[in-house]
């Protein structure tokens, strides 16, 4: 079960980026560019001057802005995670948990193999990987649905046609 993430501070910064303080201790940048141009009720935050009266609400389960917009913990946490850049050790981390080959990564993307390795060292994975391991963490039919195991050993020769 999850528990709510609750907000300590929140400021805002141009163009519609928020710097979010849990109350955790913990930091984000969120940025909420495609909130405000991805869903019209969000359209009015267009404006800079608005978007800055940005505040923390309801003993910090969300944050609103002076026209009565606003937006709950759990969604900005959401966006925070969404954000947060993968690199090779988290792919390796995701490779783990998934129960994922080398091999087997590389038939799920449809890549050769050569390059799952160099993204298992990278710095920052392309952001396609970065959402597609995230869906596939998050629902795990989502995984199944493309998942193809590796047989051990050779395949089978196939009888002339």
């Amino acid at each position: 079960m999850n528990t709510l993430r609750r907000i300590d501070k929140i400021s805002a910064s141009a163009p519609y980026l928020l710097h979010v303080t849990w109350r955790d201790g913990g930091d984000d940048e969120v940025d909420m560019t495609g909130v405000v141009n991805g869903l019209d009720i969000f359209a009015p935050l267009k404006d800079p001057e608005l978007f800055a009266t940005v505040e923390v609400v309801d003993w910090g389960s969300g944050i609103e802005w002076r026209n009565g917009l606003d937006y709950s913990s759990d969604s900005l946490a959401h966006l925070a995670e969404e954000q947060r850049d993968m690199a090779g050790p988290d792919l390796r981390e995701w490779q783990e948990e998934m129960g994922l080959s080398i091999q087997e990564t590389a038939d799920l993307f449809g890549v050769a193999p050569s390059t799952v390795k160099e993204y298992r060292k990278a710095q920052r994975l392309p952001i396609a990987w970065q959402i597609a391991c995230r869906a596939m963490r998050k629902d795990r039919e989502t995984f199944l649905a493309h998942f193809r195991p590796r047989l051990a050993g050779r395949p089978r020769k196939q009888p002339a046609g």
